[in-house]
């Protein structure tokens, strides 16, 4: 990708192949059914986003200023399954076994699908956040280390695989498992940070 890798992943950290507890292809085809345009992974990046700062109700807002058609929404079956995504989603967070993951297409997709899924989630990641808390990242309360995470997942929202790495899909593909190892682990501590703003945010404090 055209990217380095983040500076904040170790060389102690290995590249996962957990499953998240929720169905890519499931959800994405529901969300195409039912002729929502924007990206599941960007939408469940948004959605962890406004969980780290505000909680499953910010989560539930994010969804709702994430579709045009708010008939969408109000379909049962669509209500329910996006219901099911914020609480998946919350549950892992807050999983002390650190089960997180973000929900991205599987192995079996093309290295380039499964790199542009992973800059759409962190765009979608940094939206919600954004969304949720808009001074965050730009206060002096935000630590040096969420700073570089936010500046991380900026430079890797912005990634894409170049001509070379699309010829070497193998190295490529362990580049792109390290990265995702790092945002699956990143957000984590992101949640763990975020528990002071998270807890003003669901007080209704601002």
């Amino acid at each position: 990708m055209q990217m380095r890798s983040p500076r904040a992943l170790g060389p102690h950290v290995t590249p996962t192949s957990a499953t998240s507890p929720l169905d890519y292809d499931q959800l994405r085809n529901s969300l195409a059914d039912a002729g929502a345009v924007v990206s599941l992974a960007e939408l469940h990046g948004g959605v962890c986003g406004a969980l780290c700062a505000g909680g499953t109700d910010a989560a539930r807002r994010w969804l709702e200023q994430s579709f045009d058609d708010a008939e969408l929404l109000a379909s049962t079956d669509m209500a329910r399954e996006l219901d099911d995504l914020v609480a998946a989603s919350a549950r892992t967070l807050d999983d002390e076994t650190l089960a997180f993951e973000p929900l991205l297409p599987s192995d079996d997709a093309s290295l380039a699908e499964r790199v542009q899924a992973l800059a759409l989630w962190c765009h979608g990641f940094l939206a919600g956040l954004g969304a949720t808390a808009p001074g965050l990242g730009r206060g002096a309360d935000t630590s040096a280390e969420l700073a570089e995470i936010f500046s991380d997942f900026g430079e890797i929202s912005r990634a894409g695989l170049s001509d070379d790495e699309a010829a070497t899909e193998e190295e490529a593909g362990f580049s792109l498992a390290e990265i995702h190892e790092y945002v699956r682990v990143s957000v984590q501590l992101v949640y763990e940070q975020l528990v002071p703003q998270r807890a003003a945010a669901e007080r209704g404090v601002h």
